[in-house]
């Protein structure tokens, strides 16, 4: 028998939907010519005349998008309607729905699925989400879901979870959520009365946030809630109510609207009533188009024990399908700051000349205030004809700075090309050449020394080519050679060199080595292009098993006669649960160790701990002393600590300890802070949805953190 196709599925949309808002299943419209195959165990009968087809005894209905399971199937052909008892599940892809009860009009897509239940694998695998709906109402146009819940905890009385009165789901518009409550076992702990989330917009502001509960030096502890509403696709936003212990009660919302041809934009007002220079914060962005012009404003001001600044960004552009011009004017207050006040005017003109040749015209105006007042004004005129490998340029740039003959500071840098002419070439009659060059010829002139001179440029560059001479054997060299000549008739020409050779000793053991030379003649007027002699040789010895990994480099200047500080870094992975790090800072000129960072990290299941120190072997002291170390105290406890101390100093820059009580799918966390003298707590469950509590300590940097040799060493230029 041939049935359309049911739109089912929806359930899985409604019910995923019903919390993460990024979750969504595309409908799928009927289709006459599909059939589903009915298969029930113990027996299926089919009454004539009143055109009734029953089934019992594991009824599976298969679709080419859906699988429906049943104890009980009861369908009338005549109206389409259908119903299906016992342990039903819709399955649809990898997503399954299961219910007490079901009933479904195949023609018209309406129906009620009753106790409907479903997981949702949560995003990055941070999760799974556990969702129940009481009743789900079905239509072609919307779905309505009363006495939904959700949560993440998957035990059959959850620790915590979130309840709402009724959902309604307008495909493609919006969600209403009606009386949403946070439970903590059974007690209430937040409620939100009307919650609206936008589907028709990616803006952020369409989510819902839980509290935000914290302590700051300054404010205090505080609460941030924020509530947002909807009133449809061109008009919705949030509403703010912060509580601070030190400050007060603060107000305040964002607007988001779309007045159509009159622009869209939003606008954000937020600060403590009375008190506006303790808390203020006001923003304003717009945006207009006309046709192919485009009108943006984006200005906010902040006054608040953070910051205090003014902004305001404006454009307008011109986009034409061969043509693009754009006016700008830029302004920033910072009276807090060293440069207290920037403001830039600006103009570009892009054009497409022809299919090949492209003219672009750019210019500025720049005011820096500090302690004096310094312009400059900055203009560029560049035109570009490409042709197969062939590309040619035309320059004239200028940057010019009114103040530099009032001034013995001389803040910018900078090259004038009055004007430039370039050719760049990568065809030289083979399909792949590894060679390029360009041309250059160009008048400049270089602030602040003032040096005027004509240069003529030209270079022959090979690009890097890698060679494999055996197995484990690779090659990589490339190199260029370039001249320039001046007005003034001095000449300056120079090559460039880069070798590396990489070996595979035996297994695991690597010897890279890189050699490098630069070599010059003669003489250029200019700073910009001044080229320094170079010849040096750099190895890396690296050994990788499946326990240890170390490396060691160096280079070695045969220019000065000196290395180059020599690194050491090792791991070794002693047991599962136990490694061990060593970085080495040593000067092969002095032959002195200078630096060495030992670390230990011992990890299981329940224990872990880490100690760091950088020791400097010369001066027989150490520096810092990093730890970090967790234990349990029973089932549900752990304490942790760590640390970062100064011997020298006798002084901790950074020390807080951490109480923290598993409870389950949540975590409560205790802080203090015995450098900056802080308490906080932090609640937060474990996947969504997630309610971080702030914490602001000024934690100084882990050695545990870091990547970098040099960072974690330190002392190395």
């Amino acid at each position: 028998m041939g049935l359309k196709k049911p739109k089912l599925f929806r359930i899985l949309f409604i019910l995923g939907f019903i919390v993460v808002s990024t979750l969504s299943f595309v409908p799928v419209a009927y289709c006459g010519e599909e059939r589903v195959q009915i298969v029930a165990e113990d027996f299926g009968s089919y009454d004539f005349n009143n055109n009734v087809f029953k089934a019992q005894g594991n009824v599976v209905i298969t679709s080419e998008d859906f699988i429906l399971k049943s104890d009980e199937l009861w369908v009338n052909l005549s109206t389409s309607e259908a119903e299906l008892k016992g342990n039903v599940s819709l399955i649809q892809g990898e997503q399954e729905v299961t219910g007490r009860f079901l009933s479904y009009n195949l023609e018209t897509g309406e129906g009620n699925f009753e106790e409907a239940r479903t997981e949702i694998l949560l995003a990055d695998e941070t999760g799974t989400l556990f969702v129940f709906g009481n009743a789900v109402e079905l239509d072609d146009e919307s779905y309505t879901v009363e006495k939904a819940t959700f949560t993440t905890c998957e035990l059959e009385n959850s620790h915590y979870h979130i309840a709402t009165k009724k959902i309604e789901v307008i495909l493609g518009k919006r969600v209403i959520i009606k009386g949403v409550t946070y439970y903590e076992g059974k007690i209430p702990i937040f409620y939100w009365p009307y919650l609206v989330i936008p589907l028709d917009t990616m803006d952020e502001d369409r989510f819902f946030n839980l509290p935000v509960v914290g302590y700051g030096e300054y404010e205090g502890y505080y609460m941030l809630n924020t509530f947002n509403y909807y009133f449809n696709e061109n008009s919705y936003g949030n509403i703010h109510l912060d509580g601070y212990s030190n400050l007060g009660v603060a107000i305040g919302a964002k607007h988001n609207y779309d007045l159509k041809k009159l622009g869209k934009g939003s606008l954000h007002l937020h600060g403590l009533p009375g008190y506006a220079d303790i808390l203020s914060k006001k923003a304003w962005n717009h945006e207009l188009k006309i046709s192919n012009l485009t009108l943006k404003t984006n200005t906010s001001e902040e006054n608040s024990w953070m910051r205090q600044e003014f902004t305001t960004k404006n454009s307008v552009a011109l986009n034409l399908p061969r043509l693009k011009t754009e006016l700008w004017y830029n302004y920033k207050l910072t009276p807090r700051l060293l440069v207290h006040r920037l403001e830039e005017y600006g103009g570009l003109w892009s054009q497409n000349l022809t299919k090949d040749w492209k003219l672009d015209l750019r210019g500025s105006f720049t005011e820096r205030e500090t302690t004096q007042t310094l312009r400059l004004i900055d203009y560029l005129g560049e035109t570009t004809y490409v042709k197969d490998k062939h590309k040619f340029t035309l320059a004239v740039q200028q940057q010019v700075n009114p103040d530099l003959f009032e001034s013995e500071v001389q803040p910018w840098r900078s090259i004038q090309r009055i004007p430039e002419f370039k050719w760049e070439n990568s065809d030289f009659g083979a399909k792949k050449s590894p060679f390029r060059s360009q041309l250059v010829v160009g008048r400049y002139q270089e602030r602040p020394v003032l040096t005027k001179q004509s240069r003529v440029f030209g270079q022959l560059s090979l690009k890097s080519q890698t060679w494999r001479p055996f197995d484990k054997t690779r090659v990589t060299y490339q190199g260029d050679l370039s001249t320039s000549y001046y007005g003034d008739r001095k000449q300056q020409t120079w090559t460039y060199g880069r070798v590396s050779v990489s070996q595979e000793l035996v297994k695991g053991l690597r010897l890279t080595n890189t050699y490098r030379r630069r070599d010059v003649w003669g003489f250029t007027p200019f700073r910009f292009d001044q080229q320094k002699p170079l010849q040096d040789l750099g190895f890396e010895l690296s050994y990788t098993n499946s326990k240890l990994r170390t490396s060691v480099n160096s280079r070695y200047d045969f220019l000065s006669e000196g290395f180059s500080p020599l690194i050491f870094r090792a791991n070794w992975k002693a047991t599962k649960s136990l490694s061990f790090d060593l970085y080495g800072y040593h000067d092969l000129n002095t032959k002195e160790t200078l630096t060495l960072v030992p670390m230990v990290d011992y990890k299981t299941e329940d224990v872990g701990f880490k100690l760091g120190l950088r020791y400097h072997p010369t001066t027989k002291t150490v520096e810092r002393i990093d730890s970090r170390i967790s234990v349990p105290v029973g089932k549900t406890w752990r304490v942790g600590y760590e640390s970062i101390f100064e011997p020298l100093n006798q002084e901790f820059i950074q020390g807080h300890v951490t109480l923290t009580r598993d409870l389950h799918c949540r975590t409560l966390e205790l802080n203090y802070d015995h450098v900056e003298k802080r308490v906080a707590l932090q609640y937060t469950i474990n996947a969504f949805p997630n309610m971080p509590i702030g914490w602001d300590s000024k934690e100084g940097m882990s050695l545990f953190d870091l990547d970098e040799v040099t960072d974690i060493i330190g002392g190395i230029e």
